[in-house]
């Protein structure tokens, strides 16, 4: 058998036990792990730091949210949206796109340059408005409560 594997071995049964999983076989890897630690100073040493840390962490003293902030999340994701619908957006773009072009064809506007770029404005900003904001992370209610959130 290989040394290093032993000790692999033992150590995961250690852990194991130290956290309270049960494994079958329990009486005879218990006999087995004393049985290598008695044997191997090198896993000796380890248990000894792992019962150290593990006891540290158990004295460790955490601190209590004073606050719960569930309510508060839980209010903002319900409250409506107070800002106008997208559609009335598109609406508001759609209505200027087209006194823009009565606004042409009524008057010989100067800078012919300008022409094409407010149709193209509008259709950027109708995207925008179509698609949201890309790195914005859009969920509801009720996806929470369906995921257990």
């Amino acid at each position: 058998m290989n040394p290093g594997t032993d000790c692999e071995r033992v150590r995961l049964q250690l852990m194991a036990a130290l956290d309270g999983e049960t494994v079958p076989d329990v009486m005879d890897q218990r006999s087995d792990a004393r049985r290598h630690l008695s044997s191997c100073s090198s896993c000796e040493r380890w248990l000894k730091n792992l019962e150290s840390l593990n006891g540290r962490f158990h004295a460790a003293s955490y601190p209590r949210s004073q606050v719960d902030l569930c309510a508060g999340v839980d209010a903002r994701i319900r409250r409506p949206d107070a800002s106008p619908t997208r559609t009335h957006r598109l609406w508001l773009i759609g209505a200027l796109v087209i006194a823009w072009r009565a606004l042409q064809l009524m008057f010989d506007l100067p800078l012919p340059m300008l022409h094409p770029l407010v149709p193209l404005a509008a259709a950027v900003a109708a995207l925008w408005q179509i698609s949201g904001d890309p790195l914005a992370i859009e969920t509801s209610a009720p996806e929470l409560q369906k995921r257990g959130i």
